[in-house]
C-alpha cells in the first residue's frame, strides 16, 4: 500500500503546456517537479498521510486517494504559475510601458493571473470538501 510520486508528478503534467519543461534534462526536471511537489505538500496540511514518505524511493508510504492526488498535483500547478508570473512581473518591470505593451505581456501577465485565481478557486473548493469528508469519516468511526 503506497504511492509512487510519479503517480502525482503525471498528473501535474498533465494539467499544464510547458514547452520549456519538455526541453529540460531529465534530472534538472526531476529537481523542478520535485520541488514543485514538497511546496504543494506543505499546503495540504489536512492530509497527513503526506507526511509519510520515502523520498529515496520516491513514494508515499500509504495509499493516497484521487481526490488527494488531484488536489497536491493542482497545488503544484499553482507553484509553477508562481514561476511564470513571477517572470513576466520581472521583464515588466524591466521594460518601458511602451515596450512592454509592444511585447503583449501586459495580455499574458493577466491570463496567467486568472488562471492562478482559477486554480486557487479550484484547490480552495477540493481542499474544503476533503476536510468534510475526512471529518465526516472521523465522526462515523467514534459512532
Amino acid at each position: 500500500m503506497s504511492t509512487q510520486y510519479s503517480v502525482i508528478d503525471n498528473s501535474f503534467l498533465n494539467k499544464i503546456t510547458d514547452g520549456y519543461l519538455l526541453s529540460i534534462k531529465d534530472g534538472l526536471l526531476q529537481d523542478l517537479i520535485d520541488g514543485y511537489r514538497k511546496a504543494a505538500i506543505s499546503k495540504f496540511k489536512q492530509c497527513t498521510k503526506l507526511e509519510d514518505r520515502d523520498d529515496s524511493a520516491r513514494l508515499f508510504t500509504q495509499d493516497l486517494t484521487d481526490e488527494e492526488v488531484e488536489i497536491v498535483a493542482n497545488l503544484m500547478v499553482l507553484e509553477w504559475l508562481r514561476g511564470k508570473i513571477n517572470s513576466v512581473e520581472v521583464l515588466r518591470q524591466k521594460m518601458s510601458t511602451k515596450d512592454y505593451k509592444i511585447f503583449s505581456q501586459s495580455r499574458h501577465l493577466d491570463s496567467l493571473l486568472a488562471l492562478r485565481r482559477s486554480t486557487m478557486s479550484e484547490v480552495d473548493a477540493l481542499i474544503v470538501s476533503y476536510t468534510y469528508s475526512i471529518n465526516s469519516l472521523d465522526d462515523l468511526r467514534k459512532v
